[in-house]
């Protein structure tokens, strides 16, 4: 099978941005928050862009070929949601659940998340935890209107990976763009909006009382390890930035080269994010032939599993974002 690229589902957001509408080819007057690059989950369905195989959403692709394009899923469907987040204005102050209560009260996935950072502002910071000690601090602070006190911020800067479990409260700030991966879920509770309204002049619903569910109170958020390097030559580096039980991600740095990269987990796809540069995706699908597709910043490319492996080439600088699910072997 073919490696494929989607098109973009831009999503306007009231904290949403107008930069990266040029990234994506979007012609929209609302801002727009996030762009579902890679979908599987019926509120933002993936479709393939060009190729034999386009026109084919994600779900058709993994039911008619799950062996190479969905492999052993956690979820039965594609288990990641890859998106691109600009926030213009903050983000509102919320909190996922896990698989457990969600599945419960939802009827969908938790929601593990993280985010790697294209842009911040030189003092940039995300909220990232909080300092309730117990359910009714909480929900006495979000009464009275004093839920700021009570938040967490982390320092960001372009580069940096932020890793969101279920159950922790966040929120991206403004100037902030990242491209988040995250468990296949469309699941938000709203904590605090920064008291802000709509366009009609009404504030967006809040979630308290399920908030207060999930919440890990007395409890600091446990940190992602930090970044560890696979391999290392002066023009190519692999470091592993994030591995989970829902997902692992891996940056790759080409000056000017090729590099043969197999798949981080056999019998499941890869996913590859262009990121900064412009470089080309190298295959054999498998009829002799070799094939070429070109990648230029917010390219998403789903890798199949049944391709041989497949080669990242670049003539200059080329900065990509790998990511895969499963327990992973080695690069």
């Amino acid at each position: 099978m073919w490696p494929v690229k989607f098109k973009p589902v831009p999503m306007p957001r009231i904290w949403g941005g107008h930069a990266l509408k040029s990234t994506f080819g979007v012609q929209m007057d609302e801002p727009i928050g996030e762009y579902w690059v890679l979908s599987g989950h019926p509120n933002g369905m993936s479709v393939v862009a060009d190729g034999p195989l386009a026109g084919r959403t994600l779900a058709e692709l993994t039911e008619e070929h799950p062996g190479a394009y969905l492999g052993r899923s956690p979820q039965g469907r594609f288990p990641l949601l890859i998106k691109y987040l600009e926030a213009e204005s903050d983000l509102s102050v919320q909190i996922h659940p896990d698989d457990a209560y969600a599945r419960e009260h939802e009827g969908d996935f938790g929601k593990t998340e993280a985010w790697y950072v294209l842009d911040a502002k030189s003092d940039g910071k995300v909220n990232y935890g909080h300092t309730f000690p117990d359910r009714e601090t909480y929900l006495r602070a979000v009464a009275e209107g004093h839920v700021r006190d009570y938040l967490n911020y982390l320092p960001i800067q372009k580069g940096d990976l932020v890793f969101v479990p279920a159950r922790t409260l966040h929120a991206l700030l403004a100037g902030t763009k990242v491209l988040e991966i995250q468990q296949t879920s469309d699941v938000t509770y709203r904590v605090y909006d920064w008291d802000r309204v709509d366009a009609s002049g009404k504030p967006r619903e809040l979630h308290v009382d399920k908030a207060a569910d999930v919440l890990v109170y007395g409890a600091p958020v446990e940190p992602m390890d930090q970044p560890r390097i696979l391999h290392e030559e002066v023009d190519f580096v692999l470091t592993r930035l994030a591995e989970c039980p829902y997902f692992t991600i891996d940056r790759v740095l080409l000056r000017g080269r090729c590099a043969e990269v197999t798949h981080g987990v056999p019998g499941n796809p890869d996913v590859v994010i262009a990121v900064e540069g412009k470089g080309e995706l190298r295959f054999d699908p498998g009829d002799g032939t070799k094939r070429a597709i070109s990648l230029v910043p917010g390219d998403t490319v789903l890798i199949p599993s049944d391709l041989q492996g497949y080669t990242l080439a670049c003539t200059g600088d080329f900065l990509a974002i790998r990511t895969f699910y499963g327990s992973p072997g080695r690069p």
